[in-house]
């Protein structure tokens, strides 16, 4: 498969090879498990130039396959890898570079791209580790913890408090000792009024895709984008803290 095109290095890029890197653990780990579609990763060769390595084996520390232009056996250390792709029902998943060049392109031409590739290139599903370790994965896991109804969990990605702050700076409050509990304790009262209320949301069998609105200081709003089995999209933007230590926390949901 001939995946060689132009690419503009932008933020845009720079943001889909961050996800490439943080979501390639979901490759491996479905290479390890046997998977027997299409599998390739992208990696710089001696010359320079970025290149796919395709049916991919991971042998202790390489991939190992074969070169897209030439069918060359050839095998890369795993941190090497840029990139990675997988084609499941016909459907692209990774591919971030691939789809950096896609989007780019005008209606027509995505249609014909993806007819010369022989698959087909969608909104796509990002798979962040369910953990702290990255803003996308700090939301994906307090929705794993709602989707098992785990309050201490939901609790354990949350900080009232850091959220309370953000609330007096938007609104110019004057900060202070007695005000910031205050408003800390209104958003504990309120978080659980509302699980009360309105009952713990389920996420499951979702795709998502992510992107960061804005950045400041030691936060990130990002937008999630869900997409159900049915094709409905709906749209969440959060404000995502990092918090040192204990990594990043889901502050409020941006209307």
């Amino acid at each position: 498969m001939n995946k060689s095109f132009q690419l503009e290095v932008n933020q845009d890029y720079l943001y889909l090879l961050y996800k490439a890197k943080n979501t390639i653990w979901y490759f491996n780990e479905l290479v390890k498990s046997g998977y027997s579609g299409y599998s390739a990763i992208k990696f710089q060769n001696k010359d320079g130039i970025f290149v796919w390595l395709e049916n991919i084996r991971i042998e202790d520390s390489y991939y190992c396959g074969v070169l897209s232009e030439s069918n060359e056996p050839k095998k890369v250390p795993l941190n090497t890898a840029i990139d990675w792709m997988i084609i499941e029902g016909q459907r692209m998943l990774g591919g971030y570079s691939i789809r950096h060049y896609w989007n780019t392109l005008g209606e027509e031409e995505k249609l014909n791209f993806e007819i010369e590739c022989g698959f087909r290139i969608d909104k796509g599903n990002d798979f962040f580790r369910p953990d702290r370790s990255t803003p996308e994965g700090a939301i994906l896991s307090i929705e794993e913890f709602y989707s098992h109804k785990d309050l201490d969990g939901i609790i354990s990605c949350k900080d009232f408090r850091k959220e309370a702050e953000n609330i007096m700076i938007e609104h110019s409050v004057e900060i202070n000792e007695k005000t910031h509990e205050m408003i800390t304790s209104a958003l504990k009262v309120s978080f659980f009024e509302e699980l009360e209320l309105n009952g713990v949301p389920k996420f499951e069998g979702l795709d998502r895709v992510f992107s960061i609105e804005y950045q400041r200081e030691d936060q990130q709003l990002i937008e999630e984008k869900v997409i159900y089995s049915d094709g409905t999209v709906t749209i969440n933007r959060l404000w995502v803290w990092y918090s040192g230590k204990d990594g990043w926390k889901v502050l409020n949901l941006v209307e």
